[in-house]
């Protein structure tokens, strides 16, 4: 004891509480504490794009605007006025068409459609053709992404035949419809277009274009035909 009979002074521990401590030096030692849990969080949408681009989902094929042509053999029938017809005309033909896929389930475009056909027995007759339409798709896999289209159209169009030895040459002109079946192929575009929909297409497609008669025997044409499908759809 001192001689004035107070007590010792005791200092405080240098590990003891503050209450006058700066609070910002607390936050920076919580802030670095709290540092390897902020980068764990940073990181793991970077560690989550690999597992979400592993499940598997497949952007569309048919999608966005197309385009596309048909070329293949067909028979056809046809009826005229000046001379008779009595057999098939064997030929080929084209169809170009532009459009665009509406819905998943339903695109729309453009058609022009042409074909040449002959008759082989005498006398030798020759049909020339062509019809203007608009074009409607129906796919009615769309959810499972089955490249099947159910195709029809309706336009206006024409023909002529012509027959060996005659300067002349009957025809037939009016409404004009159309109907086919397609299936198609997309080789190489998952590899190239993996994240995007669309892609370079080819598949068989059967179809009738039917040129119709005004009235009941009245000039007419109906064509049936088995081509091949190349089209690129430019994806949405």
């Amino acid at each position: 004891m001192n001689a004035g009979g107070s007590a010792p002074v005791v200092p405080a521990p240098a590990d003891s509480a503050d209450p006058e401590a700066d609070p910002e030096d607390s936050s920076r030692s919580a802030r670095k504490l709290e540092g390897p849990a902020d980068a764990a969080t940073v990181e793991t949408p970077a560690e989550a794009l690999p597992m979400a681009s592993a499940t598997g989902v497949k952007p569309p094929r048919v999608d966005g605007t197309y385009v596309g042509v048909t070329l293949g053999p067909g028979v056809s029938f046809a009826r005229v006025n000046d001379f008779p017809t009595p057999n098939a005309f064997v030929g080929g033909g084209g169809t170009f068409r532009v459009g665009e896929v509406i819905y998943p389930w339903l695109s729309i475009g453009v058609e022009i459609s042409g074909n040449l056909a002959y008759r082989g027995a005498d006398p030798r007759q020759r049909l020339l053709q062509g019809a203007f339409l608009v074009d409607f798709g129906f796919y009615p896999g769309a959810k499972k992404q089955i490249p099947l289209s159910l195709r029809a159209g309706f336009g206006a169009g024409g023909g002529a035949v012509r027959e060996r030895g005659r300067t002349d040459r009957s025809g037939f002109g009016g409404a004009v419809f159309t109907a086919a079946v397609r299936y198609e192929f997309f080789p190489g575009a998952a590899k190239r277009r993996p994240t995007r929909g669309g892609g370079f297409s080819l598949g068989p497609e059967l179809g009738y274009i039917g040129f119709m008669p005004a009235a009941k025997g009245r000039p007419m044409s109906h064509t049936l035909y088995l081509g091949l499908y190349v089209g690129f759809y430019f994806g949405s």
